[in-house]
């Protein structure tokens, strides 16, 4: 062998090595903007769902804020009797839509509570000092929603009252936890556990017995136990210094979930199969009547003898 053969076989070999390490770097690329754009997708999910789920709570909060009835015993001061109603509206959208994560709170035009769906406690207590949205809906008598902390941290969509003379006379409020949203978005195969930061306890009282993880408290009773774990396992995927974390299928991200003013209080862990396909966000149709397939037959030989005749 020659040594022109040989520096030729050489030279073959380091272009080829070199084509195959441009093309491991090329498909690493594509992989990852694949990857980039999977997350960017399901975040816009979880936002999307999110946002669906204000939306839905101010409607009510907009209907209720019409009810005569409510109107009525609101003015009138008759916090038995309205007490009613709510529970009769609540049960019948418990009813006909099985949504039981709904509570109503009423408030008096001075900002003070009057009628609760959940207890009776607190009655009276006046919320001007810590509730923001509550004031900003009194001063500009417009509805507004937003997650919101009080004692607890959650959606809260408010609506003025207005009396038939057109005269401001208290707030009605949605409450809604993530516990529907978090059931919705298990169905697309995407896992969240909403988490307050600990320093906000001493306003959010009814979250001091929930578990902590890191600087965080759990808000939401019910929530993916083995997720849970795993970010107890793994804190630094709590942290923002990346957009999103991966852990062998799994990729980890979170979206902050921000206050009344926009100052993020707290936020919702994300979780995924990055090897599962996004098919489940389409909606899913079922049949479930029977088929008469002799009547089908039927129809197609019909079908059949008529385009014979055509032709």
């Amino acid at each position: 062998m020659n040594k022109t053969y040989k520096k030729f076989i050489l030279l073959f070999v380091i272009v080829i090595i070199i084509l195959l390490y441009f093309l491991f770097k090329y498909n690493k690329i594509i992989h990852q903007n694949q990857i980039d754009i999977l997350v960017s997708n399901k975040v816009e999910i979880v936002q999307n769902e999110l946002t669906n789920q204000k939306n839905q709570a101010l409607s009510l909060a907009i209907l209720f804020s019409k009810n005569q009835n409510i109107i009525n015993n609101l003015e009138q001061n008759n916090p038995k009797e309205l007490k009613k109603e709510l529970l009769v509206l609540l049960d019948n959208i418990k009813k006909y839509t099985n949504q039981t994560n709904i509570q109503v709170q009423i408030h008096t035009k001075d900002l003070k509570v009057f009628v609760r769906s959940w207890e009776d406690k607190d009655i009276g207590l006046n919320l001007e000092n810590f509730r923001k949205g509550l004031v900003k809906v009194k001063n500009t008598q417009e509805p507004f929603v937003s997650n919101e902390l009080g004692k607890r941290f959650n959606i809260k969509a408010i609506s003025p009252v207005f009396n038939k003379n057109e005269e401001y006379i208290g707030t009605i409020e949605v409450i809604m936890d993530y516990s529907d949203l978090k059931n919705r978005l298990k169905y697309l195969g995407i896992e969240i556990i909403p988490l307050l930061e600990k320093k906000y306890l001493k306003i959010a009282q009814n979250y001091k017995d929930n578990p902590l993880l890191d600087d965080y408290i759990v808000i939401q009773e019910e929530y993916d136990k083995k997720f849970y774990d795993f970010l107890l396992e793994n804190k630094s995927y709590l942290t923002t210094n990346k957009f999103y974390y991966e852990n062998k299928n799994r990729i980890i991200t979170q979206i902050p979930l921000g206050s009344f003013d926009e100052e993020s209080i707290a936020i919702m862990m994300i979780c995924f199969d990055k090897n599962e396909q996004n098919f489940k966000y389409l909606p899913k149709y079922e049949y479930l009547g029977e088929i008469n397939t002799k009547s089908n037959l039927k129809n197609n030989e019909e079908k059949e003898k008529r385009e014979i005749i055509i032709k």
